[in-house]
């Protein structure tokens, strides 16, 4: 995994460097994380140029020369896939940021905590995209990583989402929407505005509701239930 941060203020280059290190020093992982710093846009977009990618950018938007926003702009002709979380101590700019398809906006002056959440966030993110695993930030637990095929629903719930296999469940914040995303090429489909669901481990369809094989009653929306019924038979029809 590939991370850049980008500020022309040393002492936040440094803080959040040591903030990203330790994070990643205190999870359990199977994968290598590389971290380069750069104290301009300039210097970011060069490295660009020579080749070099990056799955997320921490980038501060208000930089001498080249802005944070300039960045961002050059950076989305290379890829559209990496993940920005743009840092600034102006909220005023949040609604310019948009059209760069950030994926986060911290505030300064940035709490441990937030920090926290959003960088692990961020790598739960990565991770889950570059594997057959769906990968998630927990705050107890730090960042999970499911098999997908063993995932059976995921549930919305006051802000939260609750995920369930046969014999665990975890609670994260997330939207279903963003978790729908992740999860559109592995056989899901929205039976309900609050509910996801594995075609794999569907027993029947009824006319209000899923019945999965351990016997679990998910709620099916009527609006969905031609949609849900469509895919699933595809589905059936695949395998």
């Amino acid at each position: 995994m590939q991370i850049a941060v980008c500020d022309d203020e040393k002492v936040y280059l440094d803080l959040y460097l040591n903030q990203i290190k330790r994070l990643i020093a205190m999870q359990d992982k199977n994968y290598e994380v590389i971290i380069d710093c750069y104290s301009s846009g300039e210097e970011l977009i060069t490295a660009y140029d020579a080749g070099k990618e990056y799955d997320i950018i921490i980038l501060d938007i208000k930089m001498k020369d080249l802005s944070g926003f300039d960045v961002a702009k050059i950076i989305r002709q290379y890829n559209d896939d990496t993940l920005i979380i743009f840092i600034t101590s102006l909220k005023d700019y949040i609604y310019n940021s948009f059209e760069y398809q950030p994926f986060w906006f911290l505030i300064k002056p940035v709490t441990n905590e937030r920090f926290k959440h959003v960088i692990m966030k961020a790598v739960a993110y990565i991770i889950g995209t570059k594997g057959k695993n769906h990968s998630f930030y927990t705050r107890d637990a730090g960042i999970i990583s499911l098999e997908i095929n063993k995932i059976m629903y995921l549930e919305s719930c006051l802000r939260k989402i609750n995920i369930y296999t046969n014999t665990q469940s975890f609670s994260y914040y997330a939207t279903l929407k963003e978790e729908e995303q992740k999860l559109k090429n592995h056989n899901f489909v929205r039976s309900h505005k609050a509910y996801l669901v594995n075609m794999a481990y569907i027993k029947r369809i009824n006319k209000g509701s899923i019945i999965l094989k351990n016997n679990k009653s998910i709620p099916l929306s009527e609006r969905r239930r031609k949609a849900v019924f469509d895919s699933f038979t595809s589905f059936l029809e695949r395998c």
